[in-house]
């Protein structure tokens, strides 16, 4: 059994801090406490600055400090099914907005976009990355709900754009 009792400094949004200090009661296996215990000596850290850095590096970022848009619409994934969040992680962008989205890129590298062309292609690109976070959020919860992550995903499905995943016809 190991106790920690936590102390850390949370940003308030007037950018003052304040300090909360927590305590839980951890029933370790005698294997894992020895090899925390001697990774703690190793590296000349207390045992509680170690716990509470590894327990850091292996938790998933969460959408708190996203824009409201894009963080209510990961916090909605969070009360999906496991079926719904791998349909999720293997959506793709409709074929019509990715074309689009090419050519404005495309046009953009040899002249100038109007100004409608341009805030086409902001949105467009804005959509892109709504959708690449969304798969990498719902593959993150599907792995910390122990659940096996959908085969390598891309944002669009190469069988829409008459092509297979080598690039053949």
């Amino acid at each position: 059994m190991i106790q920690c009792h936590g102390s850390a400094l949370e940003p308030l949004k007037a950018g003052r801090t304040v300090a909360i200090d927590d305590a839980i009661t951890i029933h370790l296996p005698d294997s894992l406490y020895r090899r925390l215990e001697r990774l703690a000596s190793l590296t000349s850290q207390p045992l509680e600055r170690l716990i509470v850095k590894t327990l850091s590096s292996s938790l998933p970022p969460l959408p708190d400090d996203l824009t409201t848009a894009l963080r209510d619409a990961l916090l909605a994934l969070e009360s999906l099914s496991d079926d719904e969040l791998q349909q999720v992680a293997q959506a793709t962008m409709p074929n019509t907005q990715y074309e689009r989205l090419t050519t404005l890129r495309d046009t953009q590298r040899e002249q100038p976009l109007t100004s409608e062309e341009q805030a086409d292609l902001d949105q467009l690109m804005q959509d892109a990355d709504t959708l690449v976070l969304k798969k990498a959020y719902a593959a993150v919860l599907l792995k910390w709900r122990g659940r096996n992550l959908p085969a390598p995903f891309s944002l669009i499905d190469s069988s829409e754009i008459g092509t297979s995943a080598t690039g053949e016809q």
